[in-house]
């Protein structure tokens, strides 16, 4: 039986059998157009976790983030959302890539203060 080690945590071979929640961001406006509240939208797609390169992690350090997972999405179901909810975790997006494969990668850094 062959074995599916060389596949796992392999970015070329993406499994999405995760599941995550893409929070989006609704801004509530009074009727003079001044902001008076904010609403959280979750959206539950699928997603595979990938471990942040040192090129990345270096990256990022050099712009004061802290890199803590990247996630795999289907390109399709991103909608440029900057929030994502990971396994009880809230993470910002800090930035996106969209592959030539049809997903895109989300490069996320834990949420301080929520």
């Amino acid at each position: 039986m062959p074995s599916i080690k060389p596949s796992v945590g392999n970015s070329k071979c993406i499994s999405l059998d995760g599941v995550c929640f893409l929070i989006s961001i609704e801004t509530e406006k009074d009727e003079l157009g001044q902001e008076i509240g904010t609403n959280e939208k979750p959206r539950q797609i699928f997603c595979s976790e990938l471990s942040i390169s040192q090129s990345e992690f270096y990256s990022a350090g050099q712009l004061n983030r802290k890199p803590q997972i990247m996630l795999i999405v289907d390109s399709d179901e991103y909608d440029k959302e900057s929030k994502v909810k990971y396994e009880e975790m809230k993470y910002t997006i800090y930035r996106s890539f969209m592959r030539s494969d049809g997903f895109t990668e989300l490069y996320c850094e834990v949420n301080i203060g929520g």
